[in-house]
């Protein structure tokens, strides 16, 4: 093995790529300076940095689908920082990790105070491999908590540094409050951002977005609009194609969905999407339901069960197709098995069919899916077990 080999083999063996890679694998490195007679009436830099930190990872840790960088201050070291500096291994961990694509960003500001309005002020450079540098001017407002402005400031990078997820972080921040002001003008923001032909991946992940917050505002023709624009300016993404089938089940066009979801099916077997070929085949099981197609359904249940044996979905949604055929005992028995998947089953925001309940019968309202409420509600009493056939629903 030539040297540079065992050097590599010998940091993994170490856990100093494989632990760099995991924690600085498109990661934010933070360092905020705070002068000791500023603090003196506001609060000490470390504390400052750590609300500034704190903010950031809680952007961050928004579920999604793409993930999102780790952040993390420039005082606290990685155990394979550690080990690469005492082997004197520094240059060969970054080269290493350059050569495999992990990223830093970097955020270095200082505290001052406004020299016109006397207001305390963050003043940071940040820096993206990808980007050209760009500050960060954030003052304090009239009373404005401490707490308040670091997670003003920490947003306003992220929106820069990491803004799908803002984005999503953005939504179910709306949800929460009942206004979409903000999302929306975040979304104007970055649609102006990428509107180079350049950036159509950006740009179609943001418009599909765009069209889930639509459907959180109950407008379900905006929502197909927009994911026929996303899937349009990106056909590889495949997450608009999926959702707007769902909009197809919301509107009752439940015929169309098949035919329209097969490219992306197709695409996503060769990519080995296996959360998105689930996601696509509840889609399937769902208008086959609605048609009184029952036993395509049942294949296209038994389909998405095999690309996520972990989903909570899958079993709910066969339980409703247990009932709809009378067999009382498959039902409990798959609402049991729903409720034993709660715990391991990944959901995601971009991807409506994950979120919403699949809208299989005729006028049924749009509504996010909350299995561990629907799940966790006492069962009214049952008749006894019917079996309606030689076929059960397993």
């Amino acid at each position: 093995m030539d040297p540079i080999s065992l050097a590599v083999a010998f940091m993994a063996a170490f856990g100093i790529i494989s632990t760099d890679a995991v924690l600085h694998a498109d990661s934010v490195a933070v360092s905020l300076y705070m002068p000791d007679e500023l603090s003196k009436g506001t609060a000490k830099g470390d504390v400052m940095e750590d609300m500034f930190i704190a903010k950031m990872q809680e952007i961050g840790d928004t579920k999604s689908y793409f993930g999102s960088p780790s952040v993390r201050s420039t005082k606290a070291k990685t155990m394979g920082a550690v080990l690469a500096k005492t082997l004197k291994l520094e240059d060969m961990t970054a080269a290493v990790q350059h050569t495999f694509g992990m990223k830093t960003a970097t955020v270095n500001g200082s505290f001052a105070k406004d020299e016109k309005e006397g207001k305390l002020q963050l003043v940071a450079m940040v820096r993206d491999p990808d980007e050209p540098p760009f500050p960060v001017i954030v003052k304090r407002k009239d009373g404005e908590s401490l707490p308040d402005m670091m997670g003003r400031a920490a947003q306003e990078v992220m929106e820069h540094l990491a803004p799908y997820v803002t984005v999503v972080y953005a939504l179910q921040s709306a949800d929460r409050q009942h206004d979409y002001t903000e999302v929306d003008e975040l979304i104007a923001r970055e649609l102006k951002t990428y509107a180079s032909k350049t950036y159509y991946r950006e740009r179609a992940s943001i418009l599909n977005m765009a069209g889930i917050v639509a459907l959180h505002k109950q407008k379900p023709d905006e929502a197909a609009r927009l994911f026929e624009e996303a899937d349009q300016t990106d056909p590889a993404l495949l997450f608009p194609r999926l959702n707007r089938a769902f909009v197809m089940l919301v509107k009752d066009d439940e015929k169309s969905v098949e035919t329209y979801l097969k490219p992306a099916m197709e695409s996503a077997r060769y990519q080995r999407a296996y959360t998105l070929l689930a996601a696509g085949d509840l889609l399937r099981a769902g208008a086959f339901m609605a048609t009184g197609r029952y036993d395509q359904a049942i294949a296209a249940l038994d389909d998405a069960e095999y690309w996520d044996p972990t989903s909570a979905l899958v079993p709910s949604l066969r339980a409703e197709l247990c009932t709809e055929r009378g067999d009382v005992v498959c039902a409990q028995r798959n609402q049991t098995k729903a409720r034993a998947n709660l715990d391991s089953f990944e959901t995601y925001p971009e991807v409506a069919s994950l979120y919403y309940r699949i809208s299989w019968r005729k006028g049924e309202p749009l509504k996010p899916s909350d299995l561990r409420q629907d799940l966790g509600k006492p069962s009214a009493a049952q008749p006894a077990p019917v079996k309606v056939s030689n076929t059960t629903v397993n």
